[in-house]
């Protein structure tokens, strides 16, 4: 049996089927009470003096005031035994939520500096170039004719930022051999957008997935939330950079993160087919995988689109939680008692009623 209750968006479910106790010991020792009880009562119930027994019989509805205080003596022998046994029950909460958060963990490798087909002066930059295709600096970019995978990426990445609710939260990374956190899961998207700028900085050697993997997921750790959330993994990694990524990608399916990998390859048509098979249907496993193989000014930003698409924003958040009820049954059982010493000691005390009986003898 469930128990719902509705308050401004959010649901409230009470699951009487989890219902437990902490102690077993208060039932027995209330048996035995009662049984105590019963068998005054049962030596004891024609022992009542003959005046009190003929007060009693002249009221009206006499019946209940010989029972009614019997009766809240069993409730509240019933109620202490429930706070002493101390039962609990799972409070479940459905929250619509209306914000996400979002993990983006971007490839900075060697290889990312590679020309695309997009010339430059066909294409809207928002920032500029400050690495040519090694490690060297370039002072005027307009010498480098072609867009470099890594900027195509940056400015895919700035369009989808722009796209966020002012109540998202995004982290962004920048991985090559390394693992660099450039932005914690954060609101200020400004800033976020600030760091692109400084993806040429970590624009260097090497690949290793599995560090950027885990340096994300435990930053997810390190801000908890109840929004739902994203991992996105844009990489240009070859396949043998794609290996040993079960843990990774399980712990993605444990904690029920969202995942996308934006996987931009020639891999696909090489002679690597086993190789690649295995990692694909490792991350569709656990997620949904876009693979671009020739990159272009509008497939990565069509993709980063589709992510935005959907991961919608209408969902609801469910909150699981043990929620005690000995306080409120003891809140219950004071007025309980207190109901029943007034009562005991006016309403039905035999001395009040000594009115009516004399009125009933003469």
């Amino acid at each position: 049996m469930n128990t719902w209750h509705a308050v401004q968006g959010r649901r409230i479910l009470i699951d009487w089927s989890t219902l437990q106790f902490a102690r077993v010991w208060p039932f027995w020792l209330t048996l035995v009470i009662a049984a105590f009880l019963l068998l005054l009562w049962f030596l004891h119930r024609n022992t009542e003096f003959p005046d009190m027994r003929l007060i009693t019989a002249a009221l009206p509805a006499h019946r209940l005031f010989e029972f009614a205080p019997i009766g809240l003596g069993v409730v509240l022998l019933v109620s202490l035994t429930l706070v002493l046994a101390e039962p609990s029950v799972v409070r479940i909460d459905s929250i619509d939520q209306r914000a996400r958060d979002f993990l983006i963990i971007v490839d900075t490798s060697r290889s990312m500096r590679h020309d695309t087909s997009v010339r430059r002066d066909e294409f809207t930059v928002h920032f500029e170039r400050l690495v040519g295709a090694f490690a060297e600096r370039v002072d005027d970019p307009r010498t480098i004719p072609y867009i470099a995978r890594y900027e195509l990426a940056r400015e895919s990445l700035l369009g989808f930022l722009e796209a966020r609710r002012a109540e998202d939260r995004v982290g962004l990374i920048y991985f090559n051999d390394d693992a660099h956190s450039v932005a914690a899961l954060t609101a200020n998207i400004s800033f976020v957008v600030q760091q692109l700028g400084t993806m040429d900085d970590y624009v260097n050697w090497g690949t290793n997935i599995a560090v950027a993997m885990d340096t994300g997921l435990n930053l997810l750790d390190r801000y908890p939330d109840q929004n739902k959330r994203t991992v996105i993994l844009l990489t240009d990694a070859e396949t043998r950079f794609t290996e040993e990524l079960e843990h990774q990608l399980a712990r993605l399916a444990n904690d029920r993160l969202s995942f996308y990998l934006l996987w931009i390859t020639t891999d696909e048509n090489e002679n690597s087919d086993d190789a690649v098979s295995s990692f694909l249907n490792l991350a569709r496993s656990v997620g949904t995988v876009f693979t671009i193989k020739s990159l272009d000014s509008d497939n990565l930003q069509r993709a980063f689109l589709e992510i935005g698409r959907m991961e919608g924003y209408n969902y609801q958040e469910i909150r699981r939680q043990t929620h005690e009820l000995s306080a409120p049954i003891w809140r219950a059982v004071r007025i309980l008692f207190l109901l029943w010493l007034t009562l005991m000691a006016t309403l039905f005390h035999p001395a009040i009623h000594k009115g009516k009986f004399e009125a009933s003898m003469s």
